[in-house]
């Protein structure tokens, strides 16, 4: 039996028209990406062969089983998406247990995604990395039954970071240490902490010269998992580097990562070990923005016991002022091993100013203008905030007033915002971080430097530099009222002390430094003298000498 020609035309149209609508299904499912352009036409040809309903229930399986696999997917990622998402919750709180000093408790916040979350075991890693290079001293080498040939006189300075790369207070100390120290005919040299300078500074000389002064350097640029293995990495690095120089003392700087790797490296060569203590690590941190009274955290109490074995396992000593002499013989160290090296300034400060009138031209200032402010790092515990409130206070009183503060930090946006809230903002100029040669023409620029540190525990302790300066050439300081502070200004007799945070008390110091011309220049004069006779180079040398002496390394 057969089809009529009108029942095949039918037919064929019938057939025509699924297939044209099977082609524009598969052409539409292309292009929307549900199936890939080889898949469809795959599926065009399968209808051409067994016909358009066979090419449907051919799309229909296909369909199903691509349903099937994107239910799958959807769930796979539903899943890995929470499990992002807990991890990174997690990492925050970790985070955060970490700044408050409760390692473990972050160490374990975190652990439960290492496995699963690359992030999480990097910082698990790095917690766990910093809580190992803390707590008691593991034990030293034994040291060698004949020590290595020194060199007499010949320094091998351990420190965390180094002109020119890094400009700090710290960085500037250690270069004008090992300056003095070569000008006495001592043979110094520096070595930088592993890693440093960073991979962003992409600067890799294992070596480099600063005005005549050698510095080296631990693997500069290398990322290290943690605190740990930077560590570990500087005592196998300066070892050898001590073997090659044979230095006659190993002077390590804070903090007790460098005393570390200065002690491994020198009771395995034999070699002496000095521990210059320029602040207290633990004050420090807690001075930190945000901070809140952490002395029982973990963090806290495994840096005081490392510093203090540290200090008590060294030959010799040294600190900035008497206030943190103090703080060190508390830990059991003999008096006699303890020696103070205060802040100082070259010689010539007391007899050739910097420019300080082409600083104010340069910035806008009027040579006639009191200009009142400082050179600092701009951190919470500087107080400047006091300054500007002293300046707003002063301003309703003299229009003539300004306020210049150079430097950079966490504090300086807030500072800026503070002034404009005051209406003081055209009053106050902001340079932000300069070169040390225009750090020393902003303080000439300055008829008074003022010091308002917050009553912290660092600042009670560690005296800064940039005040010592300021003396030198004949700018009058006005300080808050704190130990360190008002030993730096001998009992106020150098200096003017105000309580701290007293904008008022601050305004009406400055304003009869202004006024009283023979309170000025006495003052002036006693700084002056302080200086010469206590804060020079030269006379801090004679300490160094002393230490380097008593420990057998000029012999």
């Amino acid at each position: 039996m057969g089809f009529s020609p009108v029942g095949r035309g039918r037919l064929a149209t019938t057939a025509a028209a699924g297939a044209a609508a099977c082609t524009a299904v598969l052409l539409g499912l292309a292009a929307a990406g549900v199936l890939t352009w080889p898949t469809a036409l795959l599926l065009l040809a399968a209808a051409a062969t067994v016909g358009a309903s066979g090419a449907a229930a051919l799309l229909a399986r296909r369909s199903e089983r691509r349903t099937a696999r994107l239910r799958t997917e959807l769930e796979h990622d539903r899943k890995n998406h929470g499990k992002s998402r807990a991890a990174q919750q997690a990492r925050a709180r970790a985070q955060q247990l970490f700044d408050d000093g409760r390692i473990q408790e972050a160490v374990d916040e975190v652990t439960p995604h290492a496995a699963h979350d690359e992030e999480s075991a990097r910082q698990r890693a790095r917690f766990v990395s910093m809580r190992r290079s803390l707590g008691p001293l593991p034990p030293l080498p034994e040291p060698p039954v004949v020590p290595q040939n020194a060199v007499p006189g010949r320094v091998l300075h351990v420190v965390t970071n180094a002109l020119p790369r890094t400009q700090a207070g710290y960085t500037v100390r250690t270069q004008r240490i090992l300056s003095a120290q070569r000008a006495i005919g001592l043979d110094a040299h520096a070595v930088t902490f592993a890693g440093y300078p960073t991979p962003k500074d992409k600067d890799r000389d294992t070596y480099t010269e600063v005005d005549g002064v050698p510095y080296h350097r631990v693997a500069p640029g290398q990322k290290f998992p943690g605190m740990f293995e930077r560590i570990d990495a500087s005592v196998d690095a300066v070892t050898a580097l001590a073997r090659e120089l044979r230095p006659a003392v190993l002077h390590a700087a804070s903090g007790h990562k460098n005393a570390t790797i200065a002690l491994n490296a020198g009771r395995a060569l034999g070699i002496p070990v000095v521990y210059e203590l320029r602040g207290l690590l633990e004050e420090s941190w807690m001075a930190r923005p945000g901070a809140h009274d952490r002395r029982a955290s973990e963090w806290f109490r495994m840096t005081m016991q490392r510093e203090t074995d540290l200090v008590r396992e060294a030959d010799a000593v040294v600190t900035l002022a008497e206030t943190m002499r103090a703080r060190i013989l508390e830990r059991g160290v003999d008096p006699d091993r303890v020696y103070l090296a205060p802040n100082a300034v070259d010689e010539s400060l007391l007899s050739e100013r910097p420019d300080g009138a082409s600083f104010r031209a340069a910035h806008g200032i009027g040579q006639e203008e009191f200009v009142i402010g400082s050179v600092s790092s701009l951190h919470r515990y500087e107080g400047f905030g006091t300054l500007l409130e002293a300046a707003a206070f002063m301003r309703d009183r003299d229009r003539a007033v300004r306020v210049l503060l150079v430097g950079d930090g966490e504090d300086r946006d807030d500072l800026i915002a503070l002034a404009d809230r005051l209406g003081i903002d055209d009053t106050c100029v902001f340079p932000g971080r300069v070169e040390p040669a225009d750090a020393l023409r902003a303080q000439a620029a300055l008829d008074a430097m003022v010091v308002p540190r917050l009553d912290t525990g660092v600042a009670r302790l560690v005296t800064p530099l940039k005040p010592v300066e300021a003396m030198a050439y004949g700018v009058p300081v006005v300080a808050s009222d704190l130990p360190a502070l008002r030993e730096l200004l001998a009992d106020g007799r150098a200096g003017t002390l105000v309580p701290p945070a007293d904008p008022a008390a601050l305004a009406a110091a400055l304003i009869r430094l202004r006024k009283d011309d023979a309170y000025r220049e006495a003052q002036v004069a006693q700084a002056l003298e302080e200086v010469r006779r206590f804060r020079t180079w030269p006379s801090v040398m004679e300490t160094y000498r002393q230490v380097y002496s008593r420990i057998g390394a000029l012999d």
